[in-house]
């Protein structure tokens, strides 16, 4: 921490399935933190556990010392608070909250046109989702544009969020059952463009996970 102290040791435990892009989040940023966790491993296709305990579907569930939190973001940001250093957001108030809004845009927008693709692959929509798609690897080569990671010159929380989802642009596991990683994996193909994001996506791929 940034006044010499150290933080008290977290007790975390994280409720996943197999490929999740979200969980995936958590074990990028609590290695960052150098954060253990206690992983506990659900069959997708029986979530009764992770609904009695959080009271919805969806992974990453975190217990924080018999606290309970929902969705990768929130826990992200918990992890922050616990265990300040080695950052994930920056210190200044302007790039934090220039992070934040980065965040919010993946979240809430960019992650939108493949949700879409997964739950509807009958919609009408289906090229007009994948066009948007498509079209975002542009912003992202852009945001590389003379620095290693998407905000900046190290690994920070834009990079946790995105990557997840991103590094299918460049190859997928055999045996991912997912529709919506082969989508990703589809719409995002790299191809022989995109060399900056490439390069991050090794860079990523490259740190620990928890």
């Amino acid at each position: 921490m940034r006044d010499g102290t150290m933080p008290a040791p977290v007790d975390l435990r994280v409720h996943r399935i197999p490929f999740s892009t979200n969980v995936e989040r958590v074990a990028l940023a609590a290695a960052h933190k150098g954060i253990a966790v206690e992983w506990v491993d659900h069959d997708p296709a029986d979530r009764s556990a992770i609904r009695a305990l959080s009271g919805q579907d969806f992974v990453p569930v975190a217990e924080f010392d018999g606290r309970v939190i929902a969705d990768s973001p929130v826990i992200l940001r918990e992890l922050e608070r616990l265990v300040p250093e080695p950052p994930l957001w920056p210190a200044q108030p302007a790039r934090r909250a220039e992070a934040d809004v980065f965040v919010d845009w993946f979240n809430r927008v960019w992650k939108v046109a493949p949700n879409r693709m997964a739950d509807d692959p009958d919609a009408p929509e289906q090229d007009a989702w994948a066009a948007e798609l498509r079209s975002s690897l542009d912003r992202f080569e852009d945001l590389l544009d003379g620095r290693d990671h998407l905000l900046g010159d190290r690994f920070e929380i834009a990079d946790a969020i995105a990557f997840p989802f991103l590094k299918y642009a460049a190859s997928i596991e055999p045996g991912d059952p997912d529709r919506f990683h082969h989508i990703l994996a589809e719409h995002l193909a790299l191809g022989e463009g995109f060399p900056r994001l490439r390069g991050w996506i090794a860079r990523c791929d490259a740190l620990p996970r928890a």
